[in-house]
């Protein structure tokens, strides 16, 4: 019975090897979801509160801001896919199963965007709130990052207290929930992939 290569033991160094670089794709990983928590967390605050502002100044349209800062943020997202699509080796199931989520995600946004444009911008953000508590919350529990689980869990409360509070007020309740569902999870999860610790 003929053997191939694969069906040879690993050495020492040869198993070494792997283990290094699963580690270096896992850090890797870290890395590349907490960019998009950063970029679209600090994006949607900046929206936010340039859309407060604006409407405190009584500015003609204070919504500018957001399909400024949503289309440099889904160039930048784009361009940032791409690079992340040459460097991955191998495909994971945590892999697929993001890919798949957040995808679902935009799809929903979508959705939701046509809501407020069609029956008002109050009914639409609640639920908004809420789509950013189960993105969050799915992606803390696949990466077993806390931070993100606790995350989506109070988007939810702010998308329910959302519903009883007049539209100005939902602006900043928008901000509350992706900071603390995106930016400081965002932050936490790069410092951890600084310090080289794995999930």
């Amino acid at each position: 019975m003929e053997t191939t290569d694969t069906d040879k033991p690993l050495s020492g160094p040869e198993s070494l090897l792997i283990i290094q670089q699963m580690i270096r794709e896992a850090k890797q990983e870290l890395s590349d979801n907490s960019f998009d928590l950063l970029l679209w967390g600090w994006l949607v605050l900046l929206a936010t509160l340039l859309h407060y502002g604006l409407l405190q100044a009584d500015y003609a349209r204070p919504w500018l801001g957001w399909p400024i800062l949503m289309g440099l943020g889904s160039v930048v997202a784009f361009v940032h896919g791409l690079r992340r699509g040459r460097r991955e080796r191998v495909r994971t199931a945590q892999g697929d199963f993001m890919v798949y989520l957040w995808t679902g995600f935009g799809v929903l946004m979508l959705m939701l965007l046509g809501v407020g444009g069609s029956y008002g911008w109050k009914t639409a953000y609640p639920l908004i709130i809420g789509l950013y508590g189960l993105g969050t919350f799915a992606t803390g529990g696949a990466l077993r990052f806390r931070p993100l689980i606790w995350g989506g869990a109070a988007c939810w409360l702010l998308a329910t207290l959302a519903f009883r509070v007049a539209f100005e007020t939902q602006l900043l309740l928008v901000s509350a929930a992706v900071l603390v569902a995106y930016i400081i999870p965002g932050h936490l999860l790069k410092n951890q992939y600084r310090r080289g610790r794995a999930v």
